[in-house]
């Protein structure tokens, strides 16, 4: 007869010793199926807990059989339950955690690290700015502290580059995928137009020996010049705004670097054009093409770069997409719908089989099973006092309460430390009820 038997596991210490246990349990024949995890194994079949605590004590480790009460009770959940009374809406009896302020700002024309620290810089002399962390690669800045966002903005703007206070999640989200999308077109269509006219100019001068100035190509080469600064603007005016931006604040970034060097070839190539006499016959080497190519290959760059940016944020920001658009609030009147973003502190929300807890919150009551996945390999069960975060989905459960808006929840900060920020995670309360 088939039956589920669970195991209680100790000494496992990483996925080897998970695989190993797993291969032990199930090469036994009254095996059918094992589950397991570095704290527990659920093993389904026809064997008996000794012989199965016989094989992980072979596979080198040790195990015990759990009980019955270490599991909930999943009785089946009634709409018709009311709230208990002391899980109303009445305010929280101890005091809301206090927290930090922060604006989250989206931050233009970045391009290196130098550009990182100027930014950096310029922030923290705002006036009531604690810390300020800016990322690169989501072209983005956390300002923690209490500064007026208009300062942040002209502090930005003052360092020669372009600021707006985004601390709404998702508008900051759809603000970043549409930056993202405009700046990969932009400059795929730059490096295209770019390459185009480089590639075949560089083949031309190289196979026909036609990058010295002669008598005989001179008409030809002017006309190529007027192209090639035509293209440079095109493809590579923003490389030249940058770097005018930069030389103004007496800073240079990498767009400096790049202007520099295009500018420098072009200028060289169409001085001797202009004035072949001026310049010995073995230096009227010309450079229009290395000019070109430099802005092709560079925007081609950028745009691999914000593509990848592009598909990496969204994979990081799926998590947030787990959360539910609404919530189920709990009062005197029953239970009612609300958005996601009407949930404050104080509130009564029920969660039910099968739901996903919208805020970060705290059981105060009863129990139930969540799964934690994305935070840990395994399901629990959370009882009074214990912390459920936002997005996990329910097993089983029953009432909840909620301390802090949704945009502060725990969910929302590790989406900014896997994108490079670091931030504290701040412990929400929500509360289950029986």
């Amino acid at each position: 007869m088939s039956h589920t038997i669970s195991l209680a596991l100790d000494g496992l210490s990483c996925g080897h010793c998970v695989k190993r246990v797993k291969e032990a349990l199930e090469q036994r024949e009254d095996v059918e199926q094992a589950e397991v995890t570095q704290q527990e194994a659920r093993v389904s079949g026809a064997a008996d807990a000794a012989d199965l605590i016989a094989t992980v004590e072979q596979a080198g480790y040790h195990a015990t059989l759990k009980t019955a009460d270490s599991f909930p009770k999943p009785e089946p959940l009634t709409a018709s339950e009311p709230p208990p009374e002391a899980l109303t809406t009445e305010s929280l009896s101890r005091p809301a955690e206090k927290t930090v302020p922060a604006h989250m700002l989206l931050i233009e024309g970045m391009t290196c690290a130098s550009c990182v620290s100027r930014v950096k810089k310029a922030l923290q002399q705002v006036a009531g700015v604690s810390q300020a962390r800016v990322n690169l690669g989501e072209r983005s800045a956390l300002v923690l502290g209490e500064a007026d966002p208009h300062q942040l903005i002209a502090a930005v703007d003052a360092a020669g580059y372009g600021a707006q206070v985004v601390d709404d999640e998702q508008e900051r989200r759809e603000k970043q995928q549409q930056s993202a999308r405009s700046a990969m077109r932009r400059f795929s269509w730059q490096a295209a137009v770019a390459l185009a006219f480089g590639v075949p100019l560089m083949i031309w001068g190289m196979l026909g020996d036609n990058m010295v100035l002669t008598a005989s190509n001179h008409s030809l080469w002017l006309t190529l010049g007027v192209i090639t600064l035509l293209v440079m603007v095109l493809t590579g005016g923003h490389f030249y705004r940058s770097a005018w931006r930069s030389a103004r604040n007496g800073s240079a970034t990498m767009d400096t670097l790049v202007a520099l060097g295009t500018a420098a070839a072009w200028i060289y190539s169409f001085s001797v054009v202009l004035w072949p006499d001026f310049f010995p016959s073995q230096a009227r080497h010309l450079y229009f093409e290395a000019s070109v190519m430099i802005l092709g290959l560079i925007n081609l760059g950028h745009a691999l770069e914000q593509r990848a940016r592009q598909r990496s944020s969204k994979a990081l920001e799926r998590l947030l997409d787990l959360t539910p658009a609404q919530a189920r609030l709990a009062d005197e009147q029953g239970d009612t719908l609300i958005p996601l973003s009407a949930v404050q502190p104080g509130m009564t929300l029920r969660l039910l089989t099968g739901d996903r807890v919208p805020v970060d919150g705290e059981i105060s009551a009863g129990e139930a099973w969540f799964d934690e996945a994305m935070l840990t390999p395994v399901k629990r069960c959370r009882k009074a006092k214990a912390k459920v975060i936002r997005c996990l989905p329910v097993h089983w459960g029953r009432m909840a309460r909620c301390s802090f808006k949704p945009a502060q929840t725990a969910a929302t900060q590790l989406c900014r430390v896997l994108s490079g920020w670091y931030a504290r995670p701040r412990a929400a309360n929500l509360t289950l009820a029986a």
